[in-house]
């Protein structure tokens, strides 16, 4: 992909002050090239000892939970930073500020993620706590509390979850933000293809275990973490493609728009590269 390959829209909904830059075809052209769902589903295809699944799950989970918690923080730091994003051409001051609309983009997913639904706790983590509960009971011989002693998780699979966790956030300067909402956009849309490639590969190749989640649970499926996020992520997504669009078109300085659409880009690319770095760990565990 090209730098500066940006096309410029009008954002609609929006002051039309200014002509914004439409990243979705710069987006999408680098995740069209990006290797990582291949790589990811060449590993999975490989793997074939008993143990390796529940050791595959428990990293991926591990993954999925240090992102999400990124979520709330990015949209909670763009509200706290007033006079970033402001709408062109309205009045100056408190009623210019455009950085909660910015944040409701990115806060969608967080409202996914923490979710109470008619007194049920849907949080996406407890969900994943029972998703893997359940499978330990289906292909770990032993108590599940004594899974992570048995497979503790690696130095330097510890230190990408902490890069996970902290990437673009340890000085949230105006870059740095660019750059989390880049960062943000490549994990929504990484994570889609993630949990389709791993419900496909235990589908086909494990389906007397989902068989076994899908039937078992008490107030909704076993199964729901994974399934949920089939189909979620895709929103969430598109709802990160608005944010950066609408961070970009009401960027204080119009004339370095493009500087700052461009590391957007830097933080897609930084999430891709996280991504693979942390599988490359995952499947070196059993190399």
């Amino acid at each position: 992909m090209e730098r500066g390959s940006a096309e410029r829209s009008v954002v609609i909904g929006e002051p039309a002050a200014v002509a914004a830059i439409d990243l979705r075809p710069s987006i999408e052209a680098f995740i069209r090239a990006a290797p990582n769902n291949l790589f990811l589903k060449g590993h999975l295809d490989a793997i074939d000892e008993p143990v390796d699944v529940p050791r595959f799950l428990h990293r991926f989970l591990l993954f999925n939970d240090a992102l999400a918690a990124r979520v709330p923080y990015l949209a909670g730091l763009i509200h706290l930073t007033p006079d970033l994003f402001l709408d062109p051409g309205r009045e100056v001051g408190f009623l210019s500020q455009a950085n909660a609309r910015i944040a409701a983009h990115v806060a969608e997913a967080a409202a996914d993620e923490y979710r109470i639904e008619n007194g049920q706790n849907m949080v996406h983590q407890h969900l994943s706590q029972i998703f893997f509960r359940a499978v330990l009971r289906q292909c770990w011989p032993g108590d599940p509390g004594a899974f992570e002693r048995a497979h503790p998780t690696p130095p330097a699979i510890t230190a990408l979850l902490s890069e996970a966790r902290s990437k673009f956030f340890a000085a949230p300067d105006p870059a740095m933000i660019f750059a989390a909402l880049g960062f943000h956009v490549g994990l929504e849309f990484f994570a889609n293809e993630e949990f389709n490639l791993v419900d496909r590969y235990l589908r086909d190749r494990q389906p007397a275990m989902v068989a076994a989640l899908e039937n078992g649970g008490e107030k909704f499926s076993d199964y729901t973490w994974l399934s949920l996020h089939t189909f979620v992520e895709i929103g969430h997504y598109r709802a990160g493609l608005e944010a950066v669009n609408r961070a970009v078109a009401t960027w204080r300085d119009p004339a370095t728009a493009p500087k700052m659409a461009e590391t957007i880009m830097d933080g897609l690319r930084a999430f891709a590269d996280l991504q693979h770095r942390y599988y490359r760990a995952v499947f070196a565990e059993t190399a």
